[in-house]
């Protein structure tokens, strides 16, 4: 009796198949293969299945219909000299055998696709929890496209901020129409609405590459470029003093209190007072992390010796100022 195959795991060998094995995987299939001549043989068979999938787009168009005539013809002429052979059977056999591989090529060619994800933000902001734990939060009327597999690819129409979890074997690339920007592992965003003439990408953490036809610039933290659409090129201007990172992680590097109010009041429900024009000069050097708006302004009041007062989304911060 012959000894039994030895299993292998299926997506492994369409992964060797399709040339997407590591040496590793490679090596554990062509050590199956060897084991056994059997193996061997049903790797030949499956490698053959593959290539005619492959090479599917060069088979010509059949006429079906005047195939079938002529083989017909050609019975009634063996007929006609006493000789009959069954051909419908053998082509069925054919046609079944044809069937079969087709559905394995493009069950694999399937397997291997990547798959899309598409979200979208209307009124409000979205989070979006992206199939390798990345975050992104996309800015109302902003799409995203994300294709998971052996790459990280998305397309982005709009706004998003992302936290891009750590992958060196899988960069993660964001494509906004003739600018592509990659990372391994950062927080970055990206702002590029139809209706404007640049695209901007500024970085909080890490590094990201940003490539815009032959120009390319690297991106450390506080950095920013932005691309403009109709004149073709990158410029990289100043950083502002206010920034809003997402949903509610806010920067300040020297903002006066009269900027870091206003971006308050923009991202929060509330209205703050500032009670003379010497506060609204001191500068503030902070980042807060989706901390609430009384935490804020009890950081902010203790670092200038201010007093903070109000509830309900009416504050006020009295004192001598700076």
């Amino acid at each position: 009796m012959n000894a039994p195959a030895t299993p292998i795991p299926s997506e492994l060998l369409a992964r060797y198949l399709a040339g997407e094995a590591d040496e590793a995987q490679r090596r554990a299939v062509e050590d199956w293969a060897t084991a056994d001549p059997a193996q061997a043989a049903e790797l030949d068979r499956m490698r053959a299945i593959w290539d005619l999938g492959g090479n599917a787009t060069d088979i010509p168009e059949l006429d079906v219909d005047h195939a079938w005539d002529r083989l017909e013809a050609r019975i009634a002429e063996e007929e006609g000299r006493g000789r009959v052979r069954s051909i419908r059977p053998v082509l069925t056999r054919w046609f079944a055998a044809a069937a079969v591989v087709a559905c394995i090529v493009f069950a694999l060619r399937w397997y291997f696709q990547p798959a899309v994800n598409t979200y979208h933000a209307a009124a409000v902001p979205v989070e979006v929890l992206l199939a390798d734990s990345s975050l992104a939060v996309l800015a109302p009327g902003s799409q995203l496209e994300e294709r998971t597999g052996e790459q990280r690819a998305i397309r982005l129409r709009g706004q998003a901020y992302f936290e891009v979890r750590g992958d060196e074997q899988r960069p993660f690339t964001v494509e906004v129409g003739d600018v592509l920007v990659a990372v391994l592992g950062t927080s970055f965003e990206v702002t590029a609405y139809d209706t404007s003439d640049h695209v901007s990408v500024r970085v909080r953490s890490g590094r990201v590459r940003v490539e815009a036809g032959d120009e390319r610039v690297q991106l450390t933290a506080g950095e920013r470029v932005r691309y403009h659409r109709q004149r073709h090129f990158l410029e990289r201007p100043p950083a502002p003093p206010a920034e809003a990172w997402g949903t509610r992680i806010l920067h300040f590097e020297q903002a006066t209190l009269a900027q870091v109010a206003r971006e308050l009041e923009r991202i929060y429900p509330v209205r703050i007072t500032l009670r003379n024009d010497r506060i609204a000069a001191c500068r503030l050097t902070a980042e807060f992390d989706d901390e609430p708006i009384a935490a804020i302004l009890a950081v902010i009041a203790e670092t200038f010796g201010l007093q903070v007062e109000g509830t309900n989304g009416q504050y006020v911060l009295d004192g001598e100022g700076c």
